[in-house]
């Protein structure tokens, strides 16, 4: 009887330690899990990554300062030029990671096709909203405004370095699962420069 009480006794010590150290394990992955901010280049990457660099990775910019305050936000791009480029829906206003800006759609959600959002923000300048990045995609200059670009296959988003204290987004994707008929990258230089070009000096 004392031997049963003995092994009994083992078999209650071992089972305790196997559920704190199931419990120990459980918060650790916990911990090691998660869903970081920094997602896709179509949505808007926002958290600093381990390699970012504080380092502008294009040149100064060339071109005037542009107004990064703008009332009517779908009249930076204007609607005849977006259906210049192909949109088909209404330009509608909309507001996405605290910046407020248009976006132009060509084809209904779900549906085959791309909408770009564009906007202009002057809460951070573009140096330091670029630098808190991964090294982008690649980059371009549109106009005399220098540009990075960060592509995978969900979208592409742009950055345009349009004055000291500001910058302009252009946000390209897919409005459905399949190919939107387009390069997301070169839609987003299309309907950056528009804005560039429509937008007024600061």
């Amino acid at each position: 009887m004392i031997r049963i009480l003995q092994i009994a006794s083992v078999e209650e010590v071992l089972r305790k330690v196997f559920v704190a150290g199931s419990i120990i394990l459980g918060l650790v992955l916990t911990g090691c899990g998660g869903n970081p901010e920094n997602t896709t280049p179509g949505g808007d990457a926002t958290s600093e990554s381990p390699t970012a660099t504080k380092e502008s990775p294009t040149p100064p910019r060339s071109g005037p300062a542009k107004a990064t305050d703008v009332a009517e936000k779908c009249s930076i791009v204007p609607e005849s030029v977006s259906q210049g480029e192909g949109a088909d829906q209404a330009p509608r206003e909309l507001e996405t990671n605290g910046r407020t800006g248009c976006k132009y759609q060509k084809g209904k959600a779900g549906t085959p096709g791309w909408s770009v959002f564009v906007a202009v923000s002057g809460q951070a300048s573009y140096d330091d909203e670029v630098g808190k990045r991964v090294q982008p995609t690649k980059t371009a200059d549109l106009g005399g405004y220098p540009a990075v670009e960060y592509q995978d296959s969900t979208g592409c988003v742009l950055y345009a370095n349009i004055s000291d204290k500001g910058f302009l987004i252009a946000n390209a994707g897919k409005t459905g699962t399949a190919d939107p008929g387009v390069d997301l990258c070169q839609q987003a230089e299309k309907f950056a420069q528009a804005a560039i070009q429509n937008l007024p000096n600061a």
